[in-house]
């Protein structure tokens, strides 16, 4: 038995293969998993996750829009992006304090460096 079937199927308009596609959210240009890392942005929705609500640029439309500044969704991804990189710059300069601080405590506790006189004193007096 013969039969014809009419199929649709998504494409990247980057490299068209035949897959999932994230449309971009200016334009609608569609690219593939592989494709979206070097064709476009992904925005993230929250500042501390991600996931559906994210939001998807290609290149071209993300340069002009950041550009122009005249989009107030693609403006209110970018301050959440920003606060992402901030959060992340503050969390390594935190780390760092506070690998410092530990050390220090520990060199002090190991060593004896601290005010504490030496046992053999407290137990004379």
């Amino acid at each position: 038995m013969k039969k014809t079937e009419l199929k649709e199927v998504t494409c990247c308009d980057h490299c068209g293969k035949e897959t999932y596609v994230t449309a971009c959210m200016c334009c609608g240009t569609e690219h593939c998993w592989e494709c979206r890392k070097t064709e476009g942005k992904e925005y993230s929705h929250g500042v501390n996750f991600s996931g559906s609500g994210d939001g998807y640029y290609c290149s071209g439309c993300d340069a002009a829009l950041t550009k122009s500044g005249g989009d107030e969704r693609h403006a209110a991804y970018r301050a959440v992006a920003s606060l992402r990189h901030e959060a992340d710059a503050w969390g390594t300069d935190f780390q760092r304090r506070q690998k410092a601080a530990e050390a220090r405590v520990e060199a002090l506790r190991h060593n004896n460096l601290g005010n504490r006189p030496p046992r053999e004193a407290v137990e004379k007096t």
